[in-house]
Protein backbone atom coordinates (compact mmCIF):
# COMPACT_ATOMS: atom_id res chain seq x y z
CA UNK A 1 0.00 0.00 0.00
CA UNK A 2 1.14 3.57 -0.62
CA UNK A 3 0.63 6.83 1.19
CA UNK A 4 -0.01 9.35 -1.57
CA UNK A 5 0.29 13.06 -0.75
CA UNK A 6 -0.88 15.83 -3.10
CA UNK A 7 0.37 19.35 -2.34
CA UNK A 8 -2.12 22.01 -3.48
CA UNK A 9 -0.88 25.59 -3.21
CA UNK A 10 -3.77 28.00 -2.70
CA UNK A 11 -2.42 31.10 -4.49
CA UNK A 12 -4.36 31.45 -7.76
CA UNK A 13 -1.87 33.87 -9.37
CA UNK A 14 -4.20 36.86 -9.37
CA UNK A 15 -7.42 35.03 -10.20
CA UNK A 16 -9.33 36.34 -7.17
CA UNK A 17 -12.63 34.87 -8.38
CA UNK A 18 -11.36 31.33 -7.69
CA UNK A 19 -11.41 29.81 -4.19
CA UNK A 20 -8.55 27.30 -4.48
CA UNK A 21 -9.28 25.81 -1.05
CA UNK A 22 -12.87 25.05 -2.06
CA UNK A 23 -11.68 23.60 -5.38
CA UNK A 24 -9.16 21.33 -3.62
CA UNK A 25 -11.82 20.04 -1.21
CA UNK A 26 -14.31 19.52 -4.06
CA UNK A 27 -11.76 17.56 -6.10
CA UNK A 28 -10.67 15.47 -3.11
CA UNK A 29 -14.28 14.41 -2.57
CA UNK A 30 -14.71 13.73 -6.30
CA UNK A 31 -11.51 11.72 -6.92
CA UNK A 32 -11.00 10.15 -3.47
CA UNK A 33 -14.56 9.40 -2.30
CA UNK A 34 -13.61 6.48 -0.04
CA UNK A 35 -11.60 8.64 2.35
CA UNK A 36 -8.68 11.01 2.53
CA UNK A 37 -6.99 13.38 4.97
CA UNK A 38 -6.62 17.15 4.61
CA UNK A 39 -3.62 18.85 6.23
CA UNK A 40 -3.33 22.65 6.36
CA UNK A 41 0.26 23.73 5.73
CA UNK A 42 2.46 26.53 4.46
CA UNK A 43 4.50 25.91 1.33
CA UNK A 44 7.69 27.92 0.83
CA UNK A 45 9.63 28.55 -2.31
CA UNK A 46 12.00 31.15 -3.76
CA UNK A 47 10.89 33.20 -6.71
CA UNK A 48 11.85 36.42 -8.46
CA UNK A 49 10.39 38.42 -5.55
CA UNK A 50 12.29 36.42 -2.90
CA UNK A 51 10.95 33.79 -0.52
CA UNK A 52 7.23 33.17 -0.87
CA UNK A 53 5.02 31.64 1.83
CA UNK A 54 1.91 30.07 0.28
CA UNK A 55 -1.04 28.54 2.13
CA UNK A 56 -1.20 24.91 1.04
CA UNK A 57 -3.52 21.95 1.48
CA UNK A 58 -1.92 18.51 1.57
CA UNK A 59 -4.38 15.82 0.57
CA UNK A 60 -3.33 12.33 1.68
CA UNK A 61 -4.79 8.96 0.80
CA UNK A 62 -3.83 5.32 1.36
CA UNK A 63 -4.06 3.59 -2.00
CA UNK A 64 -2.28 1.46 -4.54
CA UNK A 65 -3.96 3.31 -7.40
CA UNK A 66 -2.27 6.54 -8.40
CA UNK A 67 -4.48 7.51 -11.35
CA UNK A 68 -6.99 9.31 -9.12
CA UNK A 69 -4.23 11.35 -7.45
CA UNK A 70 -2.83 12.42 -10.81
CA UNK A 71 -6.30 13.28 -12.10
CA UNK A 72 -7.00 15.38 -9.00
CA UNK A 73 -3.63 17.16 -9.26
CA UNK A 74 -4.02 17.89 -12.98
CA UNK A 75 -7.53 19.25 -12.61
CA UNK A 76 -6.50 21.37 -9.60
CA UNK A 77 -3.46 22.72 -11.48
CA UNK A 78 -5.58 23.80 -14.44
CA UNK A 79 -8.51 25.24 -12.51
CA UNK A 80 -6.39 27.13 -9.95
CA UNK A 81 -3.65 28.44 -12.27
CA UNK A 82 -0.82 26.60 -10.49
CA UNK A 83 2.63 26.22 -12.04
CA UNK A 84 2.94 22.77 -10.50
CA UNK A 85 1.32 20.40 -8.02
CA UNK A 86 3.60 17.98 -6.15
CA UNK A 87 2.64 14.35 -5.63
CA UNK A 88 4.64 12.04 -3.38
CA UNK A 89 4.24 8.28 -2.97
CA UNK A 90 5.65 6.26 -0.12
CA UNK A 91 5.37 2.50 0.36
CA UNK A 92 3.94 1.82 3.81
CA UNK A 93 2.32 -0.86 5.89
CA UNK A 94 -1.02 0.28 7.33
CA UNK A 95 -3.94 -1.31 9.11
CA UNK A 96 -7.37 0.06 9.92
CA UNK A 97 -8.68 -0.88 13.37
Amino acid sequence: MQLISIYCGLDTNGHDDIDARAVALELAAKWLPFGHTIIEATGRWSGQVGTVDEPTLIIQVFSDRTSEAYALAGEFKNRCFQESVAITRQEIEADFV
